[in-house]
């Protein structure tokens, strides 16, 4: 039965989408029968990105931006399929230790005033070198140091190193052979190697950008991709526009992007965002508000009646949600204490009866979701829910029916998701004599203070940054924890180190048998399920809504946002 709020909801809707109207919108003919030109208007709903620098990039939105101003040697297609992209092709030697990539001689960067003339110069290896080099470094103020961690050689050396004296060759195992031929040496093999190349930290940026921009680089990004930055309005919406000399052309010999513009929104409010995508304001809606998912989809996955007009996509997603507990504080180092709060959290009930069923399935296992069909996650014994379980771990713990347990915090983003999520945990560890507090913040803070070691307990969740279950597993990684106090943990937050996982996980990304490389990932992931330095809630499933006049846009499992071949079909 609908309720009184859902009714009035529904019916603000419709006078929403009865007093809307869409942009004028000018279109050319292409080639294919497709259309030119137009903008595409898409939301963020976690909010401005911190930083659209690539080195400095930790989250989704970032990456969603920054995928269509930059390019990567090689990327992944809609499929996941990796394929070149300012590589155009390479080799690996027979040890699986040196990387050889010949590059695109047809790539330039964007027009800028960074630029004699302003005009955007040829991209070369160098600039490879440079992007690169600059992940290592410290003064950066990197977020993606770990993608070369340990495994490019001179990576560490540098490091470690930069800034307090002189590098003179910079990382050794990046070299620049000539323009177009670049080759990076590693230590040791590493399976997933290319893959990590696929994230933001692959992205390439000319050296005078940086140098003319400086610490504003952040906010004025340079780059060979699709789009160039045009605009950022804080808190409003940020525009890339069209690059006219972009290298790339689709099937049917139209130069991409096919689109014109694209405009990036930050409606907080999933319930107005709606409102924005029906009245025609927006041209997708990727965040279905919760209370009303059972009047929009239906119980097969499909559009109720009133919705109909529009296009629905949904699709098993490369993405989990789960608490994470520092566990190096006072508090959380105690892992029995960790395993009674998991023990009394019903995720089922939070997926039936807060979210609707609109997720995938409860993470019964571990933090690695059902997406990666390749991967054996039946051979993950997670924590389920049992009260009894629970009272036990916390007596377990020192702390008998919750008696002299500390106050706790459980910081969350400043979401209507992960808000309502949150609600409904903190009840359930009331249950059992906890006392827990919620500390709403900007996804951003979030980030910066889990990173900072200043937050005890949060709740988060994990896009794949490329799909590989390791790029989960890395999370918990604890060779990645800086040995230097006061520097950011970055992927691992929790700061959890156990180092029969470790090994286990160094010997499952230097192992090419796939089959063995993911038995390997699943053994240490039953550690992790053990000593609970997450908390794992449920398995995501992607929604999209999109206009009925959007073409070639697919949903794919980590729902990447690559605009350049979308185009629009309107008259």
């Amino acid at each position: 039965m609908q309720t009184t709020r859902s009714i009035l909801f529904l019916i603000l809707i419709v006078l929403f989408a009865s007093c809307g109207h869409k942009e004028s919108v000018s279109l050319r003919p292409g080639q294919g029968g497709k259309k030119l030109g137009g903008r595409y208007t898409l939301n963020e709903i976690r909010g401005n990105p911190s930083s659209l620098d690539p080195v400095r990039m930790n989250s989704k939105v970032e990456d969603d931006i920054g995928t269509n101003i930059f390019d990567k040697l090689v990327e992944n297609n809609s499929k996941l399929e990796l394929v070149p992209e300012l590589a155009k092709s390479w080799e690996i030697s027979q040890d699986g230790k040196t990387y050889t990539f010949h590059l695109r001689t047809d790539v330039f960067f964007h027009d800028d005033s960074c630029f004699p003339n302003g005009k955007g110069r040829k991209f070369v290896a160098s600039d490879v070198k440079y992007s690169f080099q600059r992940v290592c470094d410290p003064r950066t103020l990197t977020s993606g140091y770990w993608v070369f961690q340990d495994i490019v050689e001179g990576a560490n050396e540098y490091f470690e190193k930069v800034g307090k004296a002189a590098v003179p060759d910079g990382v050794t195992g990046f070299k620049v052979v000539d323009d177009s031929t670049f080759v990076i040496d590693l230590t040791k093999p590493f399976a997933p190697f290319l893959e990590h190349l696929t994230t933001s930290f692959g992205y390439i940026v000319p050296h005078e950008a940086i140098e003319h921009y400086g610490k504003d680089f952040f906010q004025h990004p340079i780059g060979t991709g699709a789009f160039k930055f045009a605009s950022w309005t804080p808190d409003e919406e940020i525009i890339l526009k069209k690059n006219s000399n972009y290298w790339e052309y689709d099937s049917s010999g139209n130069r991409l992007p096919l689109l014109d513009e694209i405009k990036f929104t930050f409606i907080k409010d999933d319930k107005t965002l709606l409102q924005a995508f029906v009245q025609g304001s927006e041209d997708e809606d990727f965040t279905i508000p919760t209370e009303s998912f059972e009047q929009i989809v239906t119980p097969q996955k499909e559009l109720t009646s009133q919705y109909s007009k529009f296009t629905l996509q949904h699709v098993s997603a490369m993405n989990s949600y789960f608490m994470e507990f520092l566990c190096t504080s006072k508090t959380f180092s105690n892992m029995p204490l960790r395993r009674a709060m998991s023990f009394a959290v019903n995720r089922e009930n939070i997926v039936k009866f807060v979210l609707k069923n609109a997720p995938h399935s409860i993470a019964e296992h571990g933090i690695i979701p059902p997406a990666f069909s390749r991967y054996p996650i039946d051979e993950v014994h997670g924590i389920g829910y049992n009260p009894d379980s629970a009272k036990h771990w916390l007596e377990v713990a020192g702390y008998p029916n919750g008696k002299g347990a500390p106050a706790i915090t459980l910081s969350v983003y400043n979401e209507p998701r992960p808000m309502q999520i949150a609600e409904a945990v903190q009840r359930m560890w009331q249950d059992i004599g906890l006392n827990v507090s919620l500390q709403i913040m900007q996804s951003a803070q979030l980030l910066d203070g889990s990173e900072d070691g200043k937050l005890e307990l949060w709740l988060t969740r994990w896009y794949a940054d490329y799909p590989e279950p390791e790029n989960f597993l890395n999370l918990l990684n604890g060779r990645l924890i800086p040995k230097q106090p006061g520097l950011k943990s970055y992927p691992n937050s929790a700061r959890w180190n156990n180092e029969r996982f470790n090994d286990l996980f160094y010997q499952a990304i230097a192992t090419t048998d796939e089959t063995k490389r993911m038995e390997l990932y699943a053994q240490a992931e039953n550690i992790a399920a053990y000593e609970a330095p997450t908390i794992p809630l449920f398995y995501e499933e992607h929604y999209r809504l999109l206009q009925p006049y959007v073409r070639n846009n697919p949903l794919d499992p980590m729902n990447r946002i690559d605009l350049k071949y979308v185009w629009l079909d309107k008259p």
